[in-house]
């Protein structure tokens, strides 16, 4: 694709008085406004790449892709959740944590995120803070097997907190 620097170079290296000159502008403005649609694109072509590393257990590229993502669009919280995943499959679970506050700031109602977040808090044994996520997660989940996931780790944080 010509980019629009350099057709605009030709353009005037034509001179303004052609009978191509109108053509031309024409032209120029086509591909100034598809330039700025593929710019607007990067962040969900980064995203399926990071989609790819997390499918094929690359986490390192995966959460750069992400990363690129969320700097394209910083209010693509699905990218902050499956940097969360790649963040977690490495053991990195307070960084894992902030993306997943940071998605559910940005859409409260991803349960998904709750849910993860849970099961973080609680591999670092944060029972209380578990528990809380994981009830915010059952008031916001519409799917019936999901809801029923999510009782069962409610219950489950619950008895391990009466252990405690």
């Amino acid at each position: 694709m010509i980019s629009y620097r350099l057709a605009l170079h030709w353009f005037v290296s034509m001179g303004t008085l052609t009978k191509q000159a109108p053509l031309f502008l024409v032209l120029l403005a086509a591909c100034a406004l598809l330039s700025g649609f593929a710019g607007a694109q990067d962040y969900l072509d980064y995203y399926e790449q990071g989609e790819f590393a997390l499918r094929v257990e690359k986490w390192d590229r995966a959460i750069e892709m992400f990363t690129k993502s969320v700097e394209d669009n910083p209010n693509f919280y699905v990218a902050y959740h499956n940097r969360a995943i790649a963040y977690s499959k490495k053991g990195e679970y307070d960084k894992s944590i902030q993306d997943l506050q940071k998605a559910v700031q940005l859409n409260p109602d991803y349960p998904d995120a709750y849910g993860l977040m849970g099961l973080l808090y609680e591999i670092q044994k944060n029972y209380l803070a578990a528990l809380k996520v994981y009830q915010e997660a059952l008031t916001r989940e519409k799917r019936p097997a999901v809801k029923r996931i999510l009782e069962k780790y409610v219950q489950d944080v619950e008895a391990k907190i009466k252990k405690k």
